[in-house]
């Protein structure tokens, strides 16, 4: 079931990626993803995408499967294909994106936390290509907020991941 007010993910990819830097919040674990083996068991995995990123993307591709491209994995090259199913987030570098909450894994946590008071759908502003623009960022935030980020990488990559929206 789609929600009138969020454009699809290919329209929300596309314009936010018009603008520079997107990433896809995505399950690793779903059907049709090809990734690196390492970040094939993620339930939380962030790929970043955009035509002028450090380590050039020469074949991106995006149609209405997925998206398609050569990404940069500690400096190697590898293919990636990720279907939309498996996407659950769009990003841009400011924050701006779209969560698709029905296709969050249910050991991933989303949580909403907002600076002011949250204004209703119908108060935020389109901007170019259809896409809402609402004052709210996705982050990563470690599973359990008591431990701290001076934890070796690899052990926080154990824990369960989880999103917050920020406004």
């Amino acid at each position: 079931m789609s929600n009138p007010e969020r454009p699809p993910k290919p329209q929300a990819f596309l314009a936010l990626l018009k603008e520079g830097w997107t990433s896809l919040h995505l399950d690793a674990r779903r059907p049709g993803v090809i990734v690196p083996e390492g970040f094939r068991g993620e339930a939380h995995l962030v790929l970043q995408y955009g035509h002028d990123l450090p380590i050039p993307i020469p074949d991106l591709d995006v149609d209405e499967y997925g998206v398609r491209a050569t990404l940069s994995f500690s400096r190697l090259p590898q293919l990636t294909m990720i279907p939309w199913s498996a996407v659950y987030a769009v990003v841009s570098t400011d924050g701006r994106g779209v969560l698709y909450e029905e296709d969050v894994p249910g050991d991933v946590s989303v949580m909403a936390t907002s600076e002011a008071s949250e204004a209703p759908p119908e108060e935020m502003a389109a901007a170019e290509g259809g896409m809402p623009r609402a004052a709210r960022a996705l982050r990563s935030i470690p599973a359990h907020p008591d431990s701290g980020l001076e934890e070796p990488l690899a052990v926080r990559r154990r824990k369960r991941p989880q999103l917050r929206l920020v406004k």
